[in-house]
C-alpha cells in the first residue's frame, strides 16, 4: 500500500512549500562544495537567511549521504530526483526496520510483525512524530527526522543487545553516532533512554560489566561525533534561537491536552476508529498482566517518553533539570513517545492473537490472519485517503505552475539578470497572494526561490541564522530596506505599488519584476556606535532596536561586542563613511566574495551576510580583523586607497582533527573487534566439538 500511495513522492517533482525545500538546497550545497574541494561537514549556505553556517549548525549526515550518493552514482539521476528516491525508500522501509529491531531485542515474530505493519500507519494530525505527515509533500519534510525514526530503532537494539548479551559494542557505537550525526535533538532523547536501559534490569552481579560496556559505547560515539558537537557548543552563541516560534514548540502542552488526545485515540489514529490505540492499550494490559521483561521496559519507556512529552506546563521547573534545557523544543519529544507506543502495539498485537489461540488449527490461522485485516483496516483506509490527497494536491499545483506563463517569463527575465538578492513578499503581506491561484496552502511564488537555488530575502523555515528573524521587519516601502538586506531584484503583483525608485525588468498581466536599489553585497559604511551584548535575547533587542531606529537611512550602523568578542583597543573608533568610495568589482560564490573597492580615506566595509568567526577576510593578501555590525552582518575596517578584499568562510579550525580522531577510534575499536573474535574462535569452535566428540565416542563404545 505504501509503494503505490507514496510513488507520486518520486513522479512528480513539484517544489516544496515545506522544510524539504531547505533541506534539497543543502544536499546540492553539499555536492557543489565536495566539487570545489571545501570541507564537506562544515560548509556555508548562503540561500536562507542572508546566510548561515548550516553544516556547523544543524545535522547534516543525511545531506552528505545523498551527496556521496550522488558521487557513486556519478551524477547519474538528477540530485532532486536521488533526494526524494532516498526519501521514498526510507518510506518504505521503516516497518522492516522496526521488525528486525524487535526480533534483534528478543520479541517474538508475531509481536515484530504487528509492530512493523502499525508503524507506518500512525495518523497525528500533523505533530511531527513518526506519522507519514512528517515527511510527505504536503507535510513538514522533516527529512532528518526520517534518518532519525530508522536509527532509534536500531540504536535501541543494539544498545539493548549490549546490555543484556554483551555483543555488539561496535554496532551499537555506529547507530549512535549516525544517529546524533542525523539529528541533535533524537540523539538526545537516545541518550536518555540508554540510561534507561543501562539501568533496567541492572543486578550486583552485571552492574560493573555493563557499566564497562556502556562507558565504551558511548566513549566511542563521543569521539565519533565529537567533530560535530564540540565545534558546535564552542559556537552556539551564533545559532539563532528564535523568539518568534509558537512558545508551545519549545514548552510542549502539557498532560491534560497530550492525555485527552491519547485516550481519545487523536495522538495515533486522528480521523479514524482508534485502532492503534487500541493495540497499544491491549500492549499496556499485557505488560502490566504477564509482567515479561521486555514488555515492562517498553512500557516504562514509554511512560517515561510521555510524561517528559507533557513538558513545561506540567512539570514546571523540573524541565530545567535536564541539560541543555534552555533550547530544547519540548514538542519534539513525540517522538519518543511514538517509538515504544510501536513496540508496545506489537506486544498487544501478539497477545491478542495468543489468546485468538491461532496456532492450534490451520482454520483458525486463516480466519485470525483475515480478521488482523479487518482490524487494520480503518488505518489502512485512512492513510489511503490522507496519501490521495496529498497526490491530488501535487498534481494540481504542479498543473497550475505549468499554466502559470506569465511566471515562467518572470523568472526567465530574472535569470538574465546579474546576480543578486530577490525578494517576492513574506507571509505577513502581500507574499501570500502570489498562490497561482490554488485553493488550499500551497506553493507561493517566494518558495520558488529556493527551488531555482536563488538567494533571497524570503521567509525563514528554520531560523538558524541570527539574521533570520530581522527578515520580518523587511519593509518594501523603505528604500533603505532594499540597500540593507541587499535587495536588487523585486517580483510582485501587479497591483502593488513601490517606490519609484525600482525599475520595471518585465511585466506581465500578473506579475512585474523590478530591479531594486540593493548596491551590492559588500559596501563602505559608518560604524558610528558600541554596544555589548552578552545573551543572544540581548543581541536580537538591540538589532531589532537599530532597525527600527531610522539608523540604516542614515547608513550608520553599530558594532556588537558579542558573546566574548571584545572591540579591538588599537583601532579607531567611531569609523567614517565613505560616500564617494566605489567598489570597482565584485564576485559573488557560495562561501566567498572578492572585492575590489577604492576610498581616498580610511572607512569600514559592511559585506551583507550573516556575521561568523569563522568568516577570514583579507584586504592585499594580509589577514585583518572583522567584527559584527547590525543588523548581523560581517564588517571590518579599511585603510585609504584601493585594495583587493577576499571574504572566505573557512571551516572551524577543530573540525579537521576531530574527524580524523573519531575515525581512528573507529577502526582502532573494530580492528580491536575483530581481533578478539579472531581469538575467541578457537575457543568457540572447541565448545562446539566437545559434545561433538562425546557423542561420537560414546557411538564408538556401543558399537564396541
Amino acid at each position: 500500500m505504501n509503494a503505490v500511495a507514496l510513488l507520486p513522492e518520486i513522479t512528480i517533482p513539484v517544489p516544496n512549500v515545506n522544510d524539504d525545500a531547505q533541506h534539497i538546497a543543502f544536499v546540492r550545497r553539499a555536492a557543489d562544495g565536495w566539487s570545489r574541494g571545501e570541507n564537506v561537514i562544515d560548509l556555508w549556505v548562503p540561500e536562507f537567511e542572508l546566510g548561515a553556517p548550516m553544516f556547523l549548525d544543524y545535522q547534516h549526515l543525511p545531506h552528505v549521504a545523498v551527496a556521496a550518493l550522488d558521487r557513486l552514482t556519478l551524477g547519474a539521476v538528477d540530485l532532486r530526483t536521488l533526494f526524494d528516491l532516498v526519501r521514498y525508500v526510507l518510506l518504505l522501509a521503516f516497518p522492516l526496520t522496526v521488525f528486525w529491531s524487535m526480533r534483534t531485542m528478543g520479541f517474538t515474530s508475531v509481536a515484530s510483525a504487528i509492530a512493523a505493519a502499525a508503524s507506518s500507519l500512525l495518523s497525528g494530525n500533523h505533530r511531527y512524530g513518526f506519522e507519514y505527515d512528517s515527511y510527505v509533500w504536503r507535510g513538514f519534510g522533516v527529512f532528518t527526522q526520517l534518518f532519525a525514526m530508522h536509527l532509534s530503532f536500531i540504536a535501541l537494539a543494539t544498545l539493548h543487545r549490549v546490555a543484556n548479551r554483551g555483543t555488539g559494542i561496535v554496532a551499537a557505537a555506529l547507530a549512535c553516532s549516525a544517529l546524533a550525526l542525523s539529528h541533535l535533538i533524537y540523539g538526545y532523547m537516545f541518550a536518555i533512554t540508554a540510561v534507561v536501559l543501562l539501568l533496567f534490569g541492572v543486578t550486583r552481579a552485571n552492574v560493573a560489566a555493563r557499566l564497562r560496556r556502556f562507558a565504551v559505547v558511548g566513549a566511542i560515539s563521543a569521539a565519533v561525533t565529537s567533530y560535530m558537537w564540540l565545534p558546535f557548543f564552542m559556537q552556539a552563541a551564533y545559532v539563532n534561537v528564535s523568539p518568534y516560534l509558537d512558545r508551545a514548540k519549545y514548552d510542549s502542552f502539557g498532560a491534560g491536552p497530550i492525555l485527552t488526545w491519547l485516550f481519545t485515540g487523536d495522538l495515533l489514529d486522528h480521523g479514524r476508529l482508534p485502532v492503534l490505540t487500541l493495540l497499544l492499550a491491549a500492549g499496556v494490559i499485557c505488560s502490566l498482566l504477564v509482567r515479561a521483561r521486555l514488555s515492562l521496559l517498553a512500557l516504562s519507556l514509554f511512560g517515561l517518553w510521555l510524561v517528559l512529552y507533557f513538558g513545561r506546563p506540567t512539570l514546571g521547573p523540573l524541565i530545567d533539570l535536564l541539560p541543555l534545557h534552555d533550547s530544547l523544543i519540548l514538542h519534539r519529544l513525540v517522538g519518543g513517545v511514538d517509538t515504544f507506543a510501536i513496540v508496545l502495539m506489537g506486544i498487544g498485537g501478539a497477545w491478542l492473537w495468543g489468546l485468538a489461540a491461532m496456532s492450534t488449527s490451520r482454520r483458525r490461522l486463516i480466519f485470525v490472519g483475515i480478521a488482523s485485516l479487518v482490524f487494520f483496516a480503518p488505518a489502512i483506509a485512512e492513510r489511503w485517503s490522507y496519501y490521495a490527497q496529498n497526490t491530488e494536491w501535487m498534481h494540481e499545483t504542479q498543473a497550475a505552475l505549468d499554466g502559470d506563463a506569465d511566471a515562467r517569463t518572470i523568472l526567465g527575465a530574472l535569470g538574465r539578470q546579474p546576480q543578486g538578492r530577490v525578494y517576492a513578499g513574506l507571509r505577513s503581506n502581500w507574499g501570500q497572494t502570489l498562490d497561482f491561484g490554488i485553493p488550499f496552502n500551497s506553493v507561493r511564488f517566494y518558495n520558488l526561490l529556493a527551488h531555482y537555488e536563488l538567494d533571497a530575502v524570503a521567509p525563514p523555515n528554520q531560523s538558524l541564522s541570527l539574521n533570520a528573524d530581522l527578515l520580518w521587519e523587511f519593509n518594501d516601502q523603505d528604500l533603505s530596506h532594499y540597500r540593507l538586506f541587499n535587495v536588487d531584484y523585486v517580483i510582485a503583483p501587479r497591483n502593488v505599488s513601490f517606490p519609484p525608485e525600482l525599475q520595471v525588468l518585465a511585466s506581465t498581466s500578473k506579475y512585474v519584476l523590478y530591479a531594486a536599489p540593493g548596491h551590492g553585497y559588500a559596501e563602505y559604511a559608518a560604524i558610528a556606535h558600541s554596544e555589548t551584548a552578552s545573551t543572544q535575547q540581548q543581541l536580537f533587542t538591540k538589532e531589532l532596536a537599530w532597525l527600527r531606529s531610522g539608523e540604516p537611512a542614515r547608513w550608520t550602523f553599530t558594532r556588537y561586542d558579542y558573546h566574548g568578542a571584545a572591540a579591538p583597543t588599537d583601532e579607531a573608533f567611531p569609523i567614517p563613511d565613505c560616500p564617494l568610495g566605489r567598489v570597482a568589482y565584485e564576485r559573488v560564490q557560495p562561501a566567498r566574495f572578492e572585492v575590489l573597492a577604492r576610498c581616498d580615506a580610511a572607512s569600514a566595509m559592511v559585506i551583507k551576510v550573516t556575521y561568523h568567526p569563522n568568516w577570514h577576510v583579507t584586504v592585499d593578501g594580509a589577514e585583518v580583523r572583522t567584527f559584527m555590525a547590525s543588523p548581523s552582518y560581517l564588517a571590518f575596517a579599511l585603510p585609504a586607497g584601493e585594495h583587493f578584499i577576499v571574504a572566505e568562510y573557512r571551516s572551524t579550525p577543530v573540525k579537521a582533527p576531530l574527524l580524523a580522531l573519531g575515525s581512528l577510534v573507529l577502526a582502532a575499536t573494530v580492528a580491536f573487534d575483530q581481533r578478539r573474535r579472531l581469538v575467541a574462535s578457537p575457543k568457540r569452535v572447541k565448545e562446539l566439538w566437545r559434545p561433538l566428540q562425546a557423542q561420537w565416542s560414546e557411538r564408538r563404545g556401543r558399537r564396541d
